[in-house]
């Protein structure tokens, strides 16, 4: 059984994360996706490098040795720079569409996404197990 306090409790929770995302969606998002696309291009790039230093350092060190690179190092080199191609590519395509969504969200699709995403929050908590 649902007691007042309870009910009151969960409305007021409601109003305030509705209204919490409706700041977040009207307000925040559209700057918010610009910033982590230059964050995802940027996390890319590190994990490229970090895929391609190791085989940098044998290649180097394969030169020294017999003068000439290894067979596998040009097509994993290629294999990892068109993975990190795909993911920005992936990445530039998701989040542009995402930042067009954000920039036409008005204040009553901001609104009406902020009280569903808040009840998607508490209701199940105010239902209960």
């Amino acid at each position: 059984m649902i007691t007042s306090p309870e009910m009151l409790r969960a409305a007021v929770a409601l109003l305030v994360l509705g209204g919490a995302f409706y700041v977040v969606l009207r307000w925040v998002m559209a700057p918010l996706l610009i910033h982590l696309g230059r964050g995802v291009e940027y996390t890319l790039n590190v994990m490229a490098f970090g895929l391609l230093f190791p085989e940098y350092c044998w290649t180097r060190a394969q030169r020294r040795v017999s003068g000439h690179a290894a067979a596998f190092a040009y097509v994993y080199g290629d294999a990892v720079c068109a993975l990190a191609e795909a993911g920005h590519r992936c990445a530039g395509i998701l989040l542009s569409a995402l930042h067009t969504v954000a920039v036409r969200l008005g204040h009553r699709g901001s609104l009406w996404v902020g009280v569903l995403g808040a009840a998607a929050l508490v209701v199940p908590r105010w239902l209960g197990p």
